[in-house]
């Protein structure tokens, strides 16, 4: 029986080298048969298999796939997953050589793959990444649903690195559809679906999305995920104002402190230094953000935090602790190339310095700033700057402008929501 795959691979590595059927038939087989074994429609002999690859110059070895380089591949995932990158990098230099050499084209494109996602991870400014991201969209139709899952999983990343927070939720909703044909958990998939789908302000679906990670990873007995979950869950409970539960739930996990790593304390300070800022309790709010702050090592998680104790420190008048920060933000902002905070500090800025009056910024936040996050489609950003323009409008008397701004977060206002700055 023809080994699953093996047409496709000739239809692939025919067009590729701009052969017609013709040419690739000639003194072979007939087109039409040829046509038959792109479509897998019927069991070709070896040595017909043996000549056309002999022409394309490929391997369509059908030896079985090597189980423990499929195996060693997705413990690489594990790597990838936790940013270790000495021991992810480690892999890739092995596996680079062991899978290119390999016969199986499964193996190929499952390290291909998970090659995308390394970049994704490590070197995402790397310039091959979008030329490795293109041949994977044309190399689809060769990934069995293992590949195809990972590869979706891995194009979200992609997508949200570009910003493009709608793509990603789609590439993993794409993902969630293969993932019941897999023969393993991943148990990332859920908590990142709710991840996105918060940040789509898809409150609903995220909790749901948080509550099924949660519970899988209670059942692989996964105590990082566990927690993982358990303050993704009350990330949604503070998006709908529910202050005092999600602070119920924090405090209890504060208490797990010295079993936690670092990102996870950070991230539990971060949520809790948040409430207290909603709550005004603006003392207590520094000291939690600053405890974040200390605890994230890595500049991306870093300037959130920093950005929520500007805010603490406007609310405070400390305006001497604010500039110290206002600066300190502007430059992680630059130094990671966020786009999304560079835009943020900015506005921030002009509040300090009361120039959000000024006809420059307005027309920055028309132009640039209000269309970035409409196609970030990270919508409550969206109506909280739709809002200031808003407000900027009514304050110059320009009231049938501020209605037209009014109006489209109504368009946007869903559930219950807090616009406040943050």
């Amino acid at each position: 029986m023809i080994r699953m795959y093996q047409g496709k691979l000739i239809k692939y590595y025919r067009t590729r080298k701009g052969m017609t059927q013709k040419d690739l038939a000639s003194g072979i087989c007939s087109v039409s048969y040829l046509s038959k074994i792109e479509n897998e429609t019927i069991e070709p002999s070896s040595d017909v298999l043996e000549l056309l690859s002999e022409r394309l110059n490929i391997s369509l070895d059908s030896q079985e796939e090597s189980v423990e380089t499929r195996q060693r591949i997705l413990d690489w995932y594990t790597f990838i997953k936790d940013k270790d990158f000495e021991k992810a990098s480690e892999e890739y230099d092995y596996l680079k050589d062991v899978c290119l050499a390999s016969g199986s084209q499964e193996i190929k494109n499952l390290f291909f793959i998970f090659e995308f996602g390394y970049l994704n991870v490590f070197q995402s400014n790397n310039k091959k990444l979008t030329f490795h991201y293109q041949q994977l969209e044309d190399m689809m139709d060769l990934f069995n649903n293992e590949s195809l899952y990972y590869f979706y999983k891995f194009k979200s990343m992609y997508q949200y690195n570009k910003n493009d927070l709608l793509g990603a939720l789609k590439s993993l909703q794409n993902a969630e559809e293969i993932y019941p044909n897999l023969d393993q958990y991943d148990l990332s998939l859920y908590y990142n679906l709710s991840v996105f789908y918060r940040r789509t302000y898809q409150l609903y679906k995220s909790l749901i999305y948080a509550e099924k990670s949660l519970q899988d990873a209670q059942n692989a007995i996964d105590y990082e995920m566990i927690t993982n979950s358990q303050i993704l869950i009350s990330v949604n409970h503070i998006g709908v104002g529910e202050y005092q539960l999600a602070e119920k739930d924090l405090l209890k996990l504060k208490k797990q402190k010295k079993y936690l790593k670092p990102h996870t304390i950070a991230t539990i300070f971060h949520n809790l230094g948040y409430i207290y800022y909603q709550w005004n309790h603006l003392e207590k709010a520094i000291e939690h953000l600053m405890i974040a702050v200390d605890n994230y090592k890595k500049n991306e998680d870093k300037v959130d935090s920093i950005y929520l104790l500007c805010l603490v420190y406007y609310t405070k008048k400390d305006i001497s602790q604010l500039r110290k920060s206002l600066s300190s933000g502007q430059s992680l902002s630059e130094a990671i190339n966020s786009q999304k905070f560079v835009f943020k500090f900015y506005i921030l800025e002009n509040k300090l310095n009361k120039t959000t009056l000024d006809e420059g910024f307005i027309m920055k936040m028309e132009k640039e700033i209000i269309p970035f996050f409409t196609n970030s489609g990270e919508h409550n950003e969206i109506m909280r700057h739709l809002k200031l323009l808003g407000d900027i409008y009514y304050e110059k008397r320009q009231y049938k402008k501020a209605s037209e701004y009014y109006k489209q977060i109504h368009h946007f206002y869903t559930n219950t929501f807090r616009l406040e700055d943050y």
